[in-house]
């Protein structure tokens, strides 16, 4: 990743590409006082709908808006910036000078601050914000180490900001210490507790009240799979676009019909290898452990088989091996049971997941070509997608279950 400089400083050599690029809300609360069941009112506006082809919703700014925009809303004089990888977002990593008195932020975290400019169809939800950061402040309350959004000068979690005639969200939220999950060695223990932080995470989200995301709609929520065929024109090779009617045929057949079966609630939607932060046990050690989870634009109200299924599919592509969903399946199997309904339709789930990153990944492409990290998958994505596509639900499930108990076998001896 290129590290962009603002002043003559350093630029921000050890700064991962994902860390921070988080969420935020408007409240004035603090987090001592967020009660311990989030009290999220009813939704003001419905939500927006979700995207269309051809849409250019990605924001437009530069370097110095952001030194600008840090100053005027934070009263922060920015010492280093280096931007973000994102899909459709803006992200900041921002180091501020704290030489300079802050006339808004009564203390300067060490660590540096992300801001998150959002995209301006999400943008077009504010509720949807607010919930975030409700949601945030109430799992860092609950040990599970996310990012905290910082209050601008107006006392809010959040500001509309104009840039290039489209209106955005904008929010700071202090960065979090750590390297991504992609990149670290990857031994079974770390996906066994990918696993096991998933479920974590839904465990504490079942006391947030659903109300300002239940409507939300997003062509990422599993939900919206059946969607994707008005983007397979940008699939130009044949038997890519055979494999996705396929699995938006089993998809339209198996699942939708039977949605009222699976388990719902709060989910976080996009557990990735660029979303989860990992660091060492200890200083002195080799071993990296699951420590905390960053951006929160995926949260939804949605099926907790499609959280599993989105959990697997990211790391079955970070550790090419099919057989890592056993690990997962595993990890995850601790904290809450996988009925068998929901295990009979994971393989569907997983290969439309992947369809899903695939097709949009290429899609995003021809509307912003700068941006690469939005292809970083294709090659091991397709070839992980034929693979998984070709067995069988009873071989997979199996093979996983194989797995699951090699591993508890070997880690309890």
């Amino acid at each position: 990743m290129e590290m962009k400089t603002i002043v003559k400083k350093r630029s921000i050599t050890d700064a991962d590409p994902a860390v921070g690029a988080d969420v935020g809300g408007d409240s004035s609360e603090t987090q001592e006082e967020i009660d311990s069941t989030v009290d999220v009112h009813e939704p003001e506006a419905e939500s927006t709908d979700t995207l269309k082809p051809g849409s250019a919703i990605r924001p437009i700014i530069s370097e110095e808006e952001v030194r600008k925009l840090a100053e005027r809303l934070y009263g922060i004089i920015v010492l280093e910036m280096c931007e973000l990888d994102s899909y459709d977002d803006r992200n900041f990593m921002i180091q501020a000078d704290s030489y300079v008195k802050n006339p808004i932020l009564k203390s300067i975290n060490a660590g540096g601050y992300v801001m998150k400019i959002a995209n301006s169809l999400d943008s077009q939800d504010e509720s949807f914000f607010e919930a975030q950061n409700e949601i945030m402040l109430h799992l860092s309350k609950r040990e599970i180490k996310c990012p905290v959004p910082v209050q601008n000068i107006y006392g809010k979690f959040y500001s509309l900001e104009k840039l290039a005639g489209s209106q955005h969200v904008l929010r700071l939220l202090e960065y979090i210490p750590g390297k991504v999950f992609h990149g670290v060695p990857h031994p079974d223990r770390l996906f066994y507790q990918a696993g096991q932080f998933i479920a974590r995470i839904d465990s504490a989200l079942k006391s947030v009240d659903k109300a300002k995301i239940l409507n939300r709609q997003s062509i990422w929520m599993l939900e919206s799979f059946p969607k994707l065929k008005d983007f397979l024109y940008v699939i130009k090779d044949e038997h890519h676009k055979d494999i996705i009617e396929q699995v938006l045929d089993a998809f339209n057949r198996r699942i939708v019909p039977n949605l009222h079966e699976f388990q719902q609630g709060v989910i976080y939607g996009d557990f990735n290898e660029h979303n989860i932060i990992v660091n060492k046990k200890a200083s002195d050690s080799k071993e990296y452990e699951i420590t905390g989870i960053i951006d929160f634009g995926d949260v939804c109200y949605s099926r907790y088989v499609f959280e599993l299924a989105i959990a697997m599919t990211y790391m079955i592509l970070e550790s090419n091996d099919l057989d890592t969903g056993g690990l997962v399946m595993a990890g995850y199997s601790m904290i809450r049971i996988i009925p068998p309904h929901e295990k009979d339709v994971l393989r569907v789930a997983i290969a439309a997941r992947l369809c899903q990153s695939l097709v949009m990944g290429l899609y995003t492409a021809t509307v912003d070509s700068s941006n690469q990290y939005i292809l970083s998958t294709q090659v091991r994505g397709w070839n992980m997608l034929e693979a998984l596509w070709k067995e069988t639900d009873k071989y997979i499930l199996e093979r996983w279950a194989t797995v699951a108990e090699e591993y508890l076998t070997r880690s309890t001896k």
